[in-house]
């Protein structure tokens, strides 16, 4: 049977189902109204910035300035809160934590492959001590570029420091992904994708992923 030896895993809607401001979902929390208008200015009128957030080319700060601006919320108050949401992310099942070790155990890196923003390495990695957990930690926003980025010869930009690093050929490694638009890219790079269903397909993936370890 082929064995892996490095798994990557996706952040958002695969090893964590939570939302920036996530917290302030709570309707009992006192800025519970704050989270619909923060949602809808991010991802309303602020959607284009999302993709330049995550390569690098503007922080947590600009998009707050941005938020505030094209509202009547206060920055402090979106900030603090933005910061809080960061470090009370959590994963999607209290299986997750035990089954990573059970892989690394086995003598397989397991590492956090993800397109995000600076606010994941400052504040959420920390705070969960990720860096602790994991073998490595891929952030396009450190990188400055996506995971199906590649160059002009189709090699990739995002893994492929880790891909040489560790002398991983095709078929060694794998990822689990929730999205729709990388599978063909990234199996270019001689990984093999493992699409799921956002959040609750992930635990199960996990648990098959042992037969290959």
């Amino acid at each position: 049977m082929k064995k892996y030896k490095t798994i990557f895993l996706d952040w958002n809607g695969t090893l964590s189902a939570s939302k920036f401001w996530g917290h302030l979902e709570d309707p009992h929390h006192k800025n519970h109204l704050l989270f619909q208008e923060i949602e809808n200015t991010l991802f309303g009128k602020l959607h284009h910035l999302i993709k330049p957030w995550m390569k690098g080319e503007c922080k947590s700060e600009d998009i707050i300035d941005n938020i505030v601006s094209n509202s009547n919320l206060d920055r402090k108050n979106v900030f603090d809160e933005f910061v809080t949401g960061c470090r009370k992310m959590e994963y999607v099942s209290t299986e997750v934590l035990p089954l990573i070790k059970t892989i690394q155990n086995k003598g397989v890196k397991v590492f956090i492959a993800t397109d995000n923003m600076d606010s994941f390495t400052r504040w959420t990695v920390p705070a969960l001590r990720l860096n602790k957990i994991f073998d490595g930690i891929l952030n396009s926003y450190d990188l400055k570029v996506m995971k199906s980025d590649a160059d002009g010869h189709g090699n990739s930009l995002f893994f492929g420091r880790s891909l040489s690093l560790h002398k991983l050929r095709p078929g060694e490694s794998t990822i689990i992904d929730d999205s729709e638009d990388k599978d063909n890219i990234i199996k270019n790079f001689g990984i093999e994708y493992r699409k799921i269903e956002p959040v609750i397909g992930f635990v199960p993936e996990l648990k098959q992923i042992l037969n290959f370890c």
